[in-house]
């Protein structure tokens, strides 16, 4: 067999299992690519095999015993989930430059340096020293510019490797970065909605001492939304274009459901101003909250979807309270589709899809 692995997830590339990585039906010399991303790349066709958290944990633990920089790449529209400590504790006392990207979902007028000031506090708080922090978006190019001369500033003639969970898009900020820096036009490595791309490190040569950009599988994160949501229903989730914020007026017993996804029920308050940030697409409903359980039993799966209807009985939602003293701007954080912004004191009760909520100070002034 021709050991050669696959450019685009670093399967090795086999023509023996058509079930298992890797596989080719004729493997040549010149072969590239596997037969799941050249259907990827080309049909746009969702991929069948993924990589799994014992593919992530024997890469990961190999990386941190290279002397290399690590850019730790996080989603900036869900941040605290993929703010993985799992991973923060692996790169503790490790040259790490944090990346945040997908910036291209928050309005524009959004500060980065705002953004910037507010990923260095939630470090703080873990005690967590990264070498530097980038805010970028690898969909449209914004700021991959300065991503690279950090790079070319930390690096110290070493190689890069590019870390995080999966589906915060590693794959497409090395594309970024390559088409931005070479001639190349098309990507190098497959990309997909679907968590668990990429299968095995993949080694690219990109520096005049023939060091490489390596990219590395993603860790699945089992608090991750998309491992409970059917994948038919990742683009009304995932947000694809800049978000248009959702602006309430809340007063005394009023609810607000994100789709069927949770609820957020406010009482012990006045006035509120509640702003949703969520994909376009999903589907917001405000209610009296003392018709909240009643939605529950009676329309997720219908008026609220996702989830789908054949979703439904194998859910279980968790309940969580919060006591906002209205002092500063808070933000309660949803694993996977959206956060929202508080101004005012109330008590919050959040229902939602057995999956964690975060708590902070608000990234959006």
């Amino acid at each position: 067999m021709i050991l050669r692995k696959c450019k685009g997830c670093g399967a090795i590339l086999q023509d023996e299992d058509e079930n298992k990585a890797g596989f080719i039906p004729n493997l040549t010399k010149e072969s590239k690519y596997c037969k799941r991303c050249f259907r990827l790349m080309h049909y746009n066709e969702l991929p069948k095999i993924v990589a799994k958290n014992s593919d992530y944990k024997h890469v990961i633990d190999n990386v941190v015993q290279k002397n290399g920089l690590i850019v730790f790449v996080v989603d900036i529209f869900q941040f605290k989930s993929s703010f993985s400590q799992n991973m923060i504790e692996k790169l503790r006392n490790k040259d790490v430059l944090l990346v945040a990207n997908k910036y291209d979902v928050f309005p524009k007028s959004v500060k980065v340096e705002n953004v910037v000031e507010w990923l260095s506090k939630e470090c703080q708080k873990y005690s967590f020293k990264v070498n530097a922090i980038s805010v970028v978006s690898s969909k449209l190019g914004l700021y991959i510019d300065d991503l690279m001369n950090l790079i070319d500033m930390l690096r110290r003639e070493r190689d890069v490797y590019f870390v995080g969970c999966a589906n915060v898009g590693k794959s497409s900020l090395i594309n970024a970065l390559i088409k931005r820096n070479t001639s190349l036009t098309e990507d190098v490595i497959s990309t997909s909605i679907i968590p668990g791309t990429t299968l095995n490190e993949i080694r690219i040569p990109f520096f005049d001492n023939n060091k490489a950009f390596i990219d590395t599988p993603g860790l699945i994160n089992e608090n991750d939304i998309y491992q409970t949501i059917l994948k038919e229903n990742y683009n009304k989730i995932m947000p694809r274009n800049e978000i248009k914020p959702k602006t309430f007026q809340i007063t005394e017993g009023n609810s607000i459901f994100m789709a069927g996804l949770g609820s957020l029920s406010f009482s012990n308050c006045t006035k509120l101003s509640v702003i949703i940030y969520s994909s376009n697409d999903l589907y917001i409903h405000r209610c009296k909250t003392s018709n909240v359980d009643n939605l529950y039993q009676t329309q997720i799966g219908k008026l609220l979807t996702p989830p789908s209807l054949d979703e439904v009985l194998n859910l279980k939602y968790n309940t969580y309270q919060y006591k906002l003293d209205g002092e500063k701007k808070k933000a309660i954080w949803f694993s996977g589709f959206g956060f929202v912004e508080i101004i005012g004191k109330c008590d919050c009760l959040v229902k939602t899809i057995d999956k964690e909520v975060y708590l902070t100070n608000a990234i959006i002034g």
